[in-house]
C-alpha cells in the first residue's frame, strides 16, 4: 500500500513537470520512477552482511527502539503434511515414535505419593496427637478440675485464720522494723488518710486472694460438669432407645444429620461462651480487687451470672444432643439388618462432596482438620457409651462385647477414617498444598499445648470442650464400674446377703421407712471408690506428664512451616 502511494506520487511528479510525459513508452516511465526522490527513498538497499532494509524501516526501527519482525516464513516449510501411512505406524507402533521428556511427569509422580502416602501420615500423626490432648482433657475434668477446686477452698479457708494468727503474732511480739525511730509503739498503726507516702488502704474482701480467679473459674467449670451430669441422668435412655428404633431409616439417616450438625454447632459455640465466662470472672475479681464502686461491682455480679446462666444453658444441650447421637449409634450397632449402620456410615461420605470442592487456604484447612479431631474423638466416646451399655445390659464383658458389635464399631470407627484421609488428600491436591503444611499444624498443637496452664481448657487449642463428653462417661461409668466389680460397687444393701436383709426388715418393723432412711455406703465400698479415683487422678498426671514432654520433644524436633506460612510450596 505504501509503493503504492510512493508510485502514485511519482508519477504525478513527473507529469506535473512536464519533461518526461505519460504518453512515453513503458521503459521510458520506468526509467523515469528510478529516478524519482521518492522512489529512491523507498528503494531496498544493501547493508554490509547482504540484507536488505530500507530507510524509512530504519528511521521506524530507531524511532520506536524495536527490530522489526521478518517476513513469514513459507508455510511450505512450516508445515509437514503427516502422511496416512506414517499415522498408521506411528498409531499401531509399527515404527518408533518421539519421546518426550516432561518434568511435569516427576512432579505429577511426586503428587501422587502426597495423596496416597505422605499426607495421610502427617494427618493422621496431627489427629493422633490431637487426640491425646482431647483425652488428657476428659481426663482433667473428670481427676484435676475437682482436686483443683477441693485444694483452693481450702486454701480460702484457711487464709483468713493465717491472717488473725500473723496479726496476734506482730502484736505480742512486733518487729523492730515495725517500729518508730523514737520507740514510740502507738505508731506501729498504719495511717489512716490519702497521704501518699505510704500504701494505699483498700478492703480485705474476697477478691483480693491471689487464688481468687482460680478458684471462681474452676468452681464454675465443675458446676456446669454437674449440671451436665444431672441432665443426662434426667433423661430415660431406655425410652429414647426405643422411640429412635421405631423409626423408619429415613428418617434415622435425617436424625444422625441434624445431630452431627449441631454437635459442632454446639462445641464452636461452647468455646466462645467459656471464653466470655472467664473474662466475667477476669471482671469481677478485678473491681472487688480495685475496691470498685457498688454499682460495678453490681453490673460484674450480674454480667457473671448471665454468663454463667448462658454456659450452663449450652453444656446441658450439648449434653443431650451427644446423648442422643450415642443412643442412634446403639440402634444402629445392635439392630439385626445393616440398612442403619450402612446409613450412618453413608452420612460419612456426604463430607466429601462438601469439603473437597471448595477453594482452601492454610487457615481453612486447619480448621477442617480441628474440627475433625473433635468429631473422631466425640465418635468414639459414643462407642464407649455404647459398649459400657451393653456390658450392663449383659451383666458381663463377654455377653456384651460380642463378635458383631466389635466389628460393627470396627466398620463405623474405620469409615470416619477413611474419609477423613480421602478427604484432607484431595482437598491438598486441589489447592497445591503439601505435606509440610500439616507438619506446621502439629507444631503449632504442641506450641499451644505446651503454654497451656491447665489441659482441660483446651477448647483455646483444637476446639474441643470436655463438659459434655465427661458428663456422657461419667453417666454410664458407675454402673459399668458396678457390674464389673459386684462385690466391691454395692453400696447399701445387698438382696443376696440374709444378713442384710434382717437388718432391713427390722428398721421397717421399727417404723423407719426405706425412703426416710437412705442405705449407709459400706466402708469397703466408699475405700474403694477413693482408690480408684486416686488411681485416676495419679494416671491423669503421668499421662499429662508425658504427653507434655512428647509436644515439648516434638516442637524441638519438627522443622514444618508455621501456621501462617505459604501453603502452595
Amino acid at each position: 500500500g505504501v509503493a503504492a502511494v510512493a508510485s502514485e506520487a511519482a508519477v504525478s511528479h513527473l507529469d506535473g513537470d512536464g519533461d518526461h510525459p505519460a504518453t512515453n513508452g513503458h521503459a521510458d516511465t520506468t526509467k523515469d520512477l528510478e529516478k524519482s526522490p521518492v522512489v529512491k527513498l523507498l528503494s531496498p538497499v544493501r547493508t554490509g552482511v547482504g540484507e536488505t532494509s530500507t530507510s524509512t524501516g530504519t528511521s521506524m526501527e530507531e524511532r520506536n527502539g524495536s527490530n522489526v519482525a521478518g517476513p513469514p516464513p513459507d508455510s511450505s516449510q512450516t508445515k509437514k503434511s503427516l502422511r496416512v501411512w506414517d499415522y498408521v505406524c506411528a498409531e499401531l507402533g509399527l515404527s518408533v515414535g518421539a519421546r518426550e521428556d516432561d518434568p511435569d511427569m516427576a512432579v505429577a509422580r511426586e503428587r501422587v505419593f502426597d495423596i496416597i502416602w505422605h499426607i495421610p501420615l502427617e494427618f493422621e500423626r496431627l489427629n493422633f496427637y490431637g487426640g491425646m490432648l482431647c483425652m488428657d482433657a476428659t481426663l482433667g475434668v473428670v481427676t484435676s478440675l475437682p482436686v483443683r477446686v477441693v485444694c483452693q477452698t481450702a486454701r480460702l479457708i484457711m487464709s483468713p485464720a493465717l491472717g488473725v494468727v500473723t496479726k496476734v503474732g506482730e502484736l505480742v511480739s512486733p518487729s523492730p522494723s515495725t517500729k518508730t525511730r523514737g520507740g514510740n509503739t502507738d505508731q506501729w498503726r498504719k495511717p489512716r488518710g490519702n497521704s501518699h507516702s505510704g500504701p494505699s488502704r483498700k478492703r480485705r474482701t474476697w477478691g483480693f486472694h491471689p487464688y481468687a480467679r482460680e478458684h471462681l473459674s474452676d468452681s464454675l467449670w465443675l458446676l456446669m460438669l454437674i449440671a451436665a451430669f444431672t441432665a443426662v441422668k434426667l433423661v430415660d435412655v431406655s425410652v429414647v432407645y426405643h422411640y429412635i428404633r421405631g423409626q423408619e431409616v429415613i428418617k434415622l439417616y435425617l436424625a444422625c444429620s441434624v445431630l452431627e450438625c449441631f454437635d459442632k454447632l454446639c462445641c464452636a459455640f461452647n468455646c466462645h461462651v467459656l471464653d466470655a465466662l472467664q473474662n466475667s470472672v477476669y471482671i469481677l475479681v478485678n473491681t472487688a480487687q480495685e475496691d470498685g464502686s457498688t454499682a460495678d461491682l453490681i453490673n460484674a455480679t450480674f454480667q457473671l451470672a448471665f454468663d454463667a446462666a448462658l454456659t450452663l444453658a449450652a453444656t446441658c444441650a450439648h449434653a443431650a444432643i451427644m446423648l442422643t447421637h450415642a443412643v442412634t449409634l446403639s440402634v444402629a450397632i445392635n439392630s439385626h439388618t445393616n440398612a442403619m449402620l450402612l446409613v450412618l456410615i453413608s452420612n460419612n461420605f456426604g463430607e466429601i462432596k462438601s469439603h473437597i470442592f471448595k477453594k482452601m487456604d492454610a487457615a481453612k484447612l486447619f480448621s477442617v482438620a480441628r474440627l475433625d479431631i473433635v468429631e473422631r474423638v466425640h465418635l468414639s466416646i459414643c462407642l464407649v457409651f455404647v459398649a459400657a451399655q451393653r456390658v450392663t445390659a449383659a451383666g458381663s464383658v463377654a455377653g456384651g462385647l460380642t463378635r458383631k458389635m466389635l466389628k460393627d464399631s470396627l466398620m463405623v470407627l474405620s469409615s470416619e477414617i477413611v474419609v477423613d484421609v480421602f478427604k484432607h488428600a484431595f482437598m491438598s491436591k486441589f489447592n497445591n498444598i503439601r505435606p509440610k503444611v500439616y507438619r506446621g499444624f502439629l507444631r503449632q498443637l504442641c506450641r499451644e499445648h505446651v503454654k497451656l496452664a491447665q489441659s482441660y481448657r483446651l477448647h483455646r487449642v483444637v476446639g474441643f470442650v470436655p463438659l459434655a463428653p465427661a458428663a456422657v462417661l461419667i453417666s454410664v461409668l458407675p454402673d459399668l464400674y458396678r457390674t464389673l466389680f459386684p462385690s466391691i460397687g454395692s453400696i447399701g444393701f445387698d438382696l443376696d446377703d440374709p444378713a442384710s436383709n434382717v437388718a432391713k426388715n427390722a428398721r421397717l418393723e421399727a417404723g423407719v421407712s426405706g425412703l426416710t432412711w437412705p442405705p449407709v455406703p459400706d466402708p469397703s465400698s466408699f475405700a474403694a471408690y477413693v482408690l480408684f479415683f486416686a488411681t485416676l487422678v495419679a494416671f491423669k498426671l503421668a499421662f499429662g506428664v508425658a504427653l507434655h514432654w512428647l509436644g515439648a520433644h516434638m516442637l524441638e524436633t519438627l522443622h514444618g512451616v508455621e501456621h501462617g506460612g505459604s501453603a502452595s510450596t
